[in-house]
């Protein structure tokens, strides 16, 4: 079924076809238990407290509702599964959005039509116009055809063009062009295009639209007549429709951009709970339902969690409340 490839109008420009007549704490969750565990740098009641010391030996701390946070280990799979979801689809996207047109089959009646019922070209100008017709086919495979009228205005002119297409043209390898002239005085006329279903490869959206744009300007030049003006932009888009080209439609960018957006949110997440989890398993310590006391190394004023550790992460001399004192019956908390 053929279809409109847009059109345009005197005095109004043209239009396109190609339609049928983070806070300070964070949550996770696992698929396979509906408890989710909270987590947060600062302190809540009945907290337990991950301690750990990054590279630089500065302390860290994880506050989590769950006493077995370090069991658990950092899930690089989902995340795997994260960026494939997010990058296969948008790699099938560029892929289609790349265009590498190829010559259309000529397995079909290839007559031209030319039906100047408006009177506007001369016998001349109709055969130079069969010719540009004819070199846009050895181009393209695609058939030009050329009809006018008078007094059809826009949709009536495109009624007229699939009409006029489906009575002439069994095939859907054809390309009309409808021409309506409503006052020449005025320079008041429209026209509209009519594209076979196995035109679409090579007369795409973005394609069409660069033609009407073109057709739209030129029949808008009061110095061109109708027949200069669609000479010239057939000769102009012939010389330029097979080139390979790249295109994305906006809805397909508008896709491709939440696509993304929501799994580069996802992964940031997965991200963020591997780096906690790593670190939550690297922890020196958990401290149930109570802050832990900054203290320093006696030695080298570096700061460490008391009874997180035995000795100095950076200069390795004994703290002075170390680990192992937390079990000591005699042990005192100090006061926090």
């Amino acid at each position: 079924m053929p279809h409109s490839s847009g059109g345009g109008h005197g005095g109004g420009g043209f239009h396109g076809g190609g339609g049928f007549h983070s806070g300070s704490h964070g949550y996770s969750s696992s698929s396979n238990n509906v408890r989710t565990t909270r987590y947060t740098r600062t302190y809540f009641p009945g907290a337990y407290c991950y301690i750990y010391y990054d590279r630089y030996f500065r302390p860290h701390t994880i506050f989590s509702d769950s006493p077995d946070e370090q069991k658990k280990k950092p899930n690089w799979i989902t995340l795997l599964v994260y960026a494939l979801i997010m990058i296969v689809p948008l790699i099938f996207i560029f892929l289609q959005c790349y265009h590498a047109p190829k010559m259309i089959k000529d397995d079909y009646n290839t007559k031209i039509i030319i039906s100047d019922q408006a009177e506007i070209l001369s016998d001349e100008e109709e055969a130079n116009l069969k010719v540009t017709f004819e070199n846009f086919f050895d181009k393209t495979g695609i058939t030009p055809s050329f009809v006018s009228t008078k007094g059809l205005y826009r949709y009536e002119l495109e009624d007229y063009a699939y009409k006029v297409y489906v009575e002439n043209f069994k095939d859907e390898k054809h390309w009309l062009i409808a021409y309506s002239e409503i006052d020449s005085r005025s320079n008041k006329w429209f026209f509209e295009g009519m594209q076979g279903n196995d035109t679409d490869p090579v007369l795409t959206t973005y394609q069409t639209d660069k033609f009407d744009k073109a057709l739209q300007k030129a029949l808008a030049n009061m110095d061109n007549t109708v027949y200069q003006a669609f000479d010239k932009t057939f000769n102009d888009f012939g010389s330029e429709v097979m080139k390979p080209y790249f295109y994305m439609e906006r809805g397909m960018i508008v896709f491709a951009i939440i696509w993304a957006s929501i799994f580069v949110g996802l992964i940031v997440l997965q991200i963020n709970a591997n780096i906690r989890l790593k670190h939550i398993n690297e922890s020196a310590a958990v401290v149930h339902e109570e802050p832990a006391k900054l203290e320093k190394c006696p030695y080298c004023d570096t700061p460490y969690y008391a009874y997180t550790i035995e000795t100095c992460p950076k200069c390795g001399g004994v703290v002075d409340y170390p680990k192992s004192a937390r079990n000591n019956p005699e042990y005192k908390d100090p006061e926090f």
